[in-house]
């Protein structure tokens, strides 16, 4: 096989041993560091190194390279064709940040406030009613989260209970997440909040409701995912990968952002609540009164 063809680490695996022990250290930290070296001047990869920058471009030209540049171009390459992993994302930030510290917050804020604008764009006003008015009707209302998205389930349910008292978190504690599911029927909904990478557990959890003929309420980012397609009801939020999170501009973070999937919960219940009625003003009566007589909250005032 040409040399041409082989990539800088098989090419460093090959003449490795011909290496000088300096050129070997650096050799071993570039094989086991392929997104800094992606991302990374050959600088600042030589400073982590305690090596100097012309020891980077001696291992390059060991190589067969003529310059660092294109020494680099291949793990360069092979960031852009896929997605980022965690750590990619995390170089990535740390990449950007040693050279613009502004620019990340700035790519984090921008895709924040498109999140929230994209509740707005890809639902409709009487999407949210619809799902409203099903949760109203409900016996019993899960909300339901894996993962990263468990944050979001426990405030939707947190604000649910202050305005009606059927709601119940599937927390999943002691593992029995599957088993706290199986009070739900077919006069009862459940309240599903996901993006991807969709959590396994969530998913057989949504199955086995839908199959028991339980309403499924997916909060979701995708309408082609497992979830919504076992849900009666989907209301979307824009994912990030669709807003240019793999872009030379970003990501913005290491992890993604949760702004979406929380906006759209908290729209939701807002919106069950204005369609409540009298029960609903009742309901906030009983749970002001009682956190007021609990004292809840540092110097709340007791209602009389």
């Amino acid at each position: 096989m040409s040399s041409v063809s082989l990539t800088p680490q098989k090419r460093l695996l090959a003449v490795f041993a011909e290496l000088s022990p300096e050129l070997q250290r650096a050799a071993r930290w570039v094989n086991e560091h392929p997104v800094e070296v992606g991302l990374w001047s050959m600088r600042r990869q030589a400073q982590t190194l305690a090596l100097s920058p012309a020891t980077m471009l001696r291992l390059a030209r060991a190589v067969g390279y003529d310059s660092y540049d294109s020494f680099r171009a291949p793990f360069q390459q092979a960031l852009a064709a896929g997605d980022y992993s965690l750590r990619q994302r995390a170089a990535k930030l740390q990449a950007d940040d040693s050279k613009t510290p502004r620019l990340a917050h700035n790519v984090l804020s921008d895709l924040q406030v498109r999140a929230v604008q994209s509740i707005f764009a890809l639902n409709t006003s009487a999407q949210f009613d619809t799902v409203a008015q099903t949760m109203l009707d409900a016996r019993l209302v899960g909300f339901m989260g894996g993962r990263s998205s468990f944050g979001t389930a426990y405030q939707m349910h947190y604000a649910y209970q202050l305005v009606r008292s059927n709601g119940i978190l599937l927390d999943g504690l002691g593992g029995i997440q599957a088993e706290q599911a199986d009070v739900l029927d077919a006069s009862d909904v459940l309240v599903t909040i996901a993006q991807a990478p969709y959590s396994a557990t969530t998913i057989r959890a949504v199955q086995c409701a839908h199959q028991r003929g339980v309403v499924v309420v997916a909060l979701v980012d995708d309408t082609m995912s497992s979830l919504a397609m076992h849900a009666g009801h989907v209301l979307l939020f824009q994912p990030e990968s669709s807003m240019g999170a793999g872009s030379p501009t970003g990501p913005g973070s290491f992890f993604h952002t949760m702004t979406g999937p929380l906006a759209l919960a908290e729209n939701l219940v807002a919106r069950l609540a204005a369609r409540g009625g009298q029960a609903v003003l009742n309901r906030l009566d009983d749970v002001e009164r009682r956190m007021a007589d609990e004292q809840v909250y540092h110097d709340m005032p007791v209602r009389q």
